[in-house]
């Protein structure tokens, strides 16, 4: 976690999130996020290259262990990352020379998306 920053989302109030539906459609990646405390819905849409995505059905990953409540975020990104390293090691392929590696923490999910930008977020 240490390459990891906040990726700040205008108009997220902080809360818990549960990781809803994930899905391809017509714009890209899609990605349904449902807050817990209210029912506002986020939906994240990756809509350039999307390399790589995988979702963790677990209430944790030890890399991403909170230990309070209060230290709570859900979406960070890193441009150096373990995945990313492996991914340009495996595939000869790859045209982008930025790839970002976006982390959605869910209560019970954890979500990793490699991809050549950041998503569209829409808040509602």
């Amino acid at each position: 976690m240490d390459n990891f920053k906040r990726y700040q989302v205008e108009n997220y109030k902080k809360d818990f999130i549960h990781i809803g539906q994930i899905k391809w459609d017509f714009e890209g990646l899609m990605i349904n996020l449902e807050a817990q405390k209210n029912p506002r819905k986020i939906s994240l849409i990756f809509a350039d290259t999307v390399y790589f995505y995988m979702n963790t059905l677990e209430s944790y990953k030890p890399s991403w262990w909170i230990e309070s409540g209060e230290d709570y975020y859900p979406f960070y990104y890193a441009v150096d990352s373990e995945y990313i390293s492996k991914l340009r090691e495996e595939v000869d392929h790859i045209e982008d020379d930025k790839i970002i590696h976006f982390v959605i923490i869910g209560v019970d999910n954890v979500v990793d998306v490699l991809t050549n930008a950041f998503p569209k977020i829409n808040i509602g």
